[in-house]
């Protein structure tokens, strides 16, 4: 085989989903696709919807474009783009309909609140992760046996009804047509590329796939790739992570170099190849997979495979994937240090997720120690049982808007949406004590509706996407004959999450010392201030924005209101029932609902003017921690992490200078043990110098390399928006001061 090919092939990974060319002659275009697609729907409309989506997943996999070439390892699938998936027009038609049969008045009233900036409700299908050890071990051929024998076992006991044949039905369609997509990749490569060594070892570890589960660690990166494509850009359920991949693909790795099947130098290139896959797809939120974890016996699961993986990562230098890093005592210094070495340097795409918070986290909620223990990490940090479990992830609820609302008696000022909960007029409000609670009032107002509505769609996933793929992969579904992402896992939970946690303790805070504390003006002075905009009291917005008084900055006074909202908001929804037979969880993870929820909240009394941005996830207001990272997480571990059992990560900026060598390799170390220590949940970098960020927005052609962690995810500098670029370049400023 062809190898050392990886920096001649790199112009053509990169450009492979981002601006692909496809022969014309072995498919149509996700335009004809879709035209297909809505008529099949109006076609089949009265065969059940597994059935119908099958066929509709069929008919995709027969006619899509497709690409098998000499520059990469991995085919090409020309229905690449997420944003314009071919089965959209069948998933979109089922989600309209069930907004108006079964659901009509909540949903115009959830939309109403949307659009008011209360919360950001959606009804959610990007949070799975398979079975990613059924998959190794059956392979495509030996999932579809194994859910032959639970639909046989039915038919012989009798139990087979009408929608557990529609289910098993909808299952065998699919796979088959993965496998027979298989089949159309072989047949091209032969017909286009006969006699290339590198072709040729395509087909035969195709071939393999399509009779037999993955045989060593270039195969078992073809069917996680495959999975991922069929799944997320066919079937339209997102594979939320690639899987714990040090652990799954260590003994492949380890039994081919002991073979001799593949050389170390061999193994890196198709792990630099199957890496590209995703950068080149570029999906803005990036997308995930983890390293490590604790064993049973009590070891670290990080091994040779483990450096292998992080090195050629940091040899790329792209921002996505993204990796999680599963952070114990015995995670080895040496890993730790080279994975906080690339992080300094600039390669941002990585997190560290706690596993003592993980145990403490989802023990609380009643998993058992080894669930715990073996929780995939999916999605941006979230934990999960692994094979056991699906989690939406449903609404945000926005923590800064009761703030406004106080101000405004109920009334949002941009939209006219009033939201009557009983608290007190504005008028009515003579001290610290009746403000926080109006406030608490309309947050309740807010968690309470948000539960409500998504207790109701949620009734009706499978209707509107049955998650062939994902379920097939799961035994308890096949057990059922239920949707994996329905109910048909043993836990089926919906997490909400929250934005704005602490700008919301920010204003909390400005009130009460300026208002309350200090008598500089009052409330309704304060509430044609921010119905300005802070047009005219620039002076008194500096004041209060220099207030140390804020959270992130180690004040107990300050965080003790960050710790009970953060419990509040856990209080009210964690172990409550959802809709598919499992229960609700609260999380502090913000996603980029800090910005979307920030643009619908007006002017706040912490300085913020309307439209800005909000904090995100766990952390302070950008700019508001002035205190050192001591203090910072000081603060945010002040929150019990089993109020927040859904997930919640710390976003910290440091300065480079003070992670410089060895004692700056010591002291990031230092900063990840306390946070663990203190049952933090996950926490990543940002190492930025503010001059470097200003030259850089003014002269990006000299920094098209430069990246930053926004969230769950990491981008480009360049590629954000000017107004989120300020906001790093302003918390640069006063880390610096």
């Amino acid at each position: 085989m062809p190898y050392a090919a990886f920096e001649q092939d790199r112009t053509y990974l990169t450009e492979k989903f981002r601006h692909p060319v496809f022969d014309p002659a072995t498919g149509v275009e996700n335009s004809i696709l879709k035209e297909r697609i809505r008529a099949m729907a109006e076609e089949l409309k009265d065969l059940p919807h597994p059935v119908l989506k099958g066929r509709c997943f069929e008919y995709v996999c027969r006619n899509m474009l497709i690409d098998v070439n000499p520059h990469d390892w991995f085919p090409a699938f020309g229905c690449y783009n997420r944003d314009d998936r071919p089965l959209s027009p069948l998933n979109f038609r089922w989600a309209h309909e069930a907004k108006e049969r079964f659901f009509p008045e909540l949903n115009r009233l959830m939309e109403e609140r949307n659009a008011a900036g209360l919360h950001l409700m959606w009804i959610d299908f990007d949070h799975s992760v398979p079975d990613w050890d059924a998959v190794f071990t059956l392979g495509f051929p030996g999932l579809r046996d194994r859910a032959r024998r639970y639909r046989a076992e039915r038919e012989k006991n009798g139990t087979l009804d009408a929608a557990a044949a529609a289910y098993f039905d909808g299952l065998e369609i699919t796979i088959n047509a993965v496998l027979e997509c298989l089949g159309r990749f072989i047949d091209y490569a032969r017909s286009h590329h006969a006699g290339n060594p590198r072709i040729e070892a395509e087909i035969a570890c195709l071939e393999q796939l399509r009779t037999g589960a993955p045989r060593n660690t270039y195969e078992a990166l073809q069917i996680i790739y495959l999975d991922f494509m069929f799944s997320e850009h066919i079937d339209r359920l997102q594979v939320r992570s690639l899987g714990n991949l040090d652990r799954m693909l260590g003994p492949y790795y380890e039994r081919d170099l002991r073979e001799g099947r593949f050389t170390e130098a061999q193994i890196r290139e198709f792990f630099a190849c199957f890496l590209m896959q995703w950068a080149s797809i570029n999906n803005y939120w990036g997308h995930p997979f983890y390293l490590g974890g604790t064993r049973a016996d009590g070891g670290s699961e990080i091994n040779a495979l483990s450096y292998l993986i992080l090195d050629v990562f940091d040899q790329l230098s792209i921002p996505t994937p993204k990796i999680q890093i599963k952070l114990a005592r015995n995670t080895p210094v040496e890993f730790l240090n080279k994975a906080l070495d690339m992080i300094r340097r600039g390669n941002n795409s990585v997190v560290f997720v706690c596993e003592d918070a993980i145990r403490r986290m989802m023990m609380g909620e009643g998993y058992s120690e080894e669930i715990a223990r073996t929780c995939d990490i999916r999605g941006c940090y979230e934990p999960a049982p692994r094979a056991l479990g699906n989690i939406t992830g449903a609404g945000h609820v926005n923590m800064l808007k009761p703030v406004e609302l106080v101000f405004n008696d109920g009334v949002d000022p941009k939209t006219g949406y009033f939201c009557d909960c009983g608290a007190a007029k504005l008028a009515d409000i003579h001290s610290f004590r009746e403000f926080y609670a109006a406030y608490m009032k309309y947050l309740d107002n807010i968690i309470e509706t948000t539960y409500i509505c998504s207790y109701e769609f949620e009734k009706y996933l499978q209707y509107i996407n049955p998650a062939q793929l994902y379920s097939i992969t799961i035994a308890h579904s096949l057990e059922t004959a239920k949707d994996a992402f329905a109910d048909g896992s043993v836990y089926n939970i919906t997490s909400l999450l929250c934005a704005g946690l602490g700008t919301a303790v920010d204003a909390l805070m400005a009130v009460k010392e300026f208002v309350f504390d200090r008598g500089e003006l009052t409330l309704a002075e304060f509430r044609d201030i921010l119905r300005n905009n802070w047009e005219g009291a620039e002076k008194l917005r500096l004041r209060i924005l220099r207030s140390r008084n804020k959270y992130g900055n180690g004040i107990p006074g300050v965080d003790c209101y960050a710790a009970a909202l953060a419990h509040y908001f856990g209080g009210k929804l964690n172990l409550r029932p959802n809709s598919r037979g499992g229960w609700y969880q609260a999380s502090g993870h913000s996603a980029r609902t800090f910005i979307i929820m920030g643009e619908r909240t007006g002017a706040t009394p912490d300085g913020r003017r309307a439209g800005e941005e909000m904090s995100k996830n766990i952390s302070p207001t950008m700019g508001a921690d002035v205190n050192g990272v001591t203090a910072l997480i000081d603060s945010a571990t002040a929150i019990d992490c089993a109020d927040l059992p859904g997930d919640f990560p710390l976003d910290v900026m440091m300065h480079p200078a003070t992670v410089q060598g060895e004692e700056g390799l010591a002291s990031m170390r230092t900063l990840l043990y306390a946070y663990l220590a203190k049952y933090g949940m996950a926490i990543h970098f940002n190492i930025f110098d503010a001059a470097v960020l200003e030259d850089a927005q003014k002269h990006p052609e000299k920094y098209t390399g430069l990246q930053v962690r926004v969230c769950g995810w990491n981008v480009r500098f360049n590629d954000l928006a000017e107004k989120e670029q300020n906001a790093y370049i302003e918390r640069a400023r006063r880390i610096a001061e």
